[in-house]
């Protein structure tokens, strides 16, 4: 048998997007350890990074437009969007590379939508580490508030929007285990890539000029210097419209691009060694 006839997507009913989202939050925590240990140890890392730039903005000052309030809201928003884009689930990787994914071929849905709605799934596993870090850090540490209600307003459509744009990301590194063969290296290089080009290890404003320009041109820059940019009144409205927008635009870009990629993979399936 081909998958010949197996490339055409396949639309699918919301309700089953939410019975799958469903079951990958209650997958995610039947680990219960591993999530009482990951939502104690998130909110450390937090506390960890705020009581460092603490100290070394105590004697600096503030470092390329950063004081200390501007720094602690910085990585407090930063925490965030951390949570989402680390939290989401990988479990396909393994049945690409085992060959299981020739079973997913057949079922009545579409491979990505479905793939999207586990990835939410997963993520609200992980609110309650997000909750009790913003919590805890906001008590220690109060944040400042955003510089206008249009800021705080815009700034939480971008942390929406990045939901869909990780879950465009991750799934885009789960169709290389289709040529690569391997998976763990893809993620090693992935989350790397992520966390120093969207800001979360430093602000871009600490970089090179040249490291900024090459990080405004990728997707991740839009996971926490966007929404944190304009949270703290970094760009006006004008420019955090146009932030947006590119955000968005990434988003549609990238579904499409996984679309063409799953397209090309599925072609290279072998069933039933037809």
């Amino acid at each position: 048998m081909t998958t010949q006839s197996l490339t055409t997507l396949r639309g699918h009913s919301p309700r089953v997007d939410l019975a799958l989202a469903v079951a990958s939050l209650k997958r995610r925590l039947a680990w219960r350890m591993h999530w009482v240990v990951g939502t104690l140890l998130g909110g450390t890392e937090l506390l960890t990074a705020l009581a460092l730039w603490s100290t070394v903005l105590a004697e600096r000052g503030s470092i390329a437009g950063y004081d200390w309030d501007a720094m602690r809201t910085y990585y407090i928003i930063g925490f965030v969007t951390a949570g989402l884009a680390f939290g989401g689930t990988e479990m396909q990787a393994q049945r690409i590379l085992d060959g299981m994914v020739s079973i997913d071929l057949l079922k009545p849905v579409d491979y990505q939508r479905a793939r999207a709605a586990e990835f939410i799934g997963a993520l609200a596993a992980n609110l309650p580490t997000l909750v009790i870090g913003v919590a805890v850090a906001t008590v220690l540490f109060d944040p400042l508030p955003p510089v206008s209600f249009t800021a705080g307003a815009l700034a939480l459509l971008s942390v929406v929007l990045m939901v869909p744009l990780v879950a465009n990301v991750i799934y885009l590194s789960l169709m290389l285990c289709f040529w690569t063969r391997r998976y763990q290296g893809v993620v090693w290089a992935r989350q790397t890539i992520i966390a120093f080009f969207s800001g979360m290890m430093v602000p871009l404003a600490f970089m090179p000029e040249p490291l900024q320009v090459i990080a405004w041109c990728l997707p991740f820059v839009h996971f926490t210097t966007t929404p944190t940019n304009i949270y703290l009144g970094r760009v006006g409205e004008l420019g955090a419209l146009g932030l947006i927008a590119v955000e968005l635009a990434w988003v549609i870009a990238l579904w499409y691009l996984g679309r063409y990629l799953w397209g090309k993979a599925v072609k290279i399936v072998t069933i039933h060694g037809g």
